[in-house]
């Protein structure tokens, strides 16, 4: 091989200068192999962060719904729980012969012995 600048020198090939050449060479071989492992742990680690925030929105709706839906089904407890009190009650009074008696005249019309019944026509709106 020869120098372009100088013809006439020739370039000595020695040990040392192979052995660096070879040194170099090896060198560049594993900053390659290095980069190639790298890029491909930081792939799969990419991968895995998309993969969990994927999976924490999805549980994030999930438990978003089931609040919401645990709230509906307190708020439907709370009222029947509401409609039992007032069935209780209600159980309560028709052991009252007096309000079984409110009731049969009010729904059915019946009367005491000796009672007359007056209907009288029920305004729904107010007359000024």
């Amino acid at each position: 091989m020869k120098d372009k600048r100088y013809p006439q020198v020739r370039r000595l090939t020695s040990e040392y200068i192979e052995h660096q050449e070879k040194m170099r060479e090896e060198k560049e071989r594993r900053k390659k192999g290095l980069k190639r492992r790298l890029s491909v742990f930081g792939g799969a680690i990419g991968a895995f962060m998309i993969f969990a925030v994927i999976t924490l929105f999805q549980q994030h709706n999930a438990i978003e719904s089931q609040e919401q839906e645990n709230y509906q089904l307190e708020t439907q407890l709370s009222d029947m729980k509401e409609e039992g009190t007032a069935l209780e009650e209600e159980i309560e009074a028709l052991h009252n012969p007096e309000y079984i008696a409110e009731l049969a005249r009010r729904d059915y019309f019946l009367t005491k012995p000796n009672e007359t019944l007056f209907q009288l026509p029920r305004d729904e709106e107010p007359s000024e």
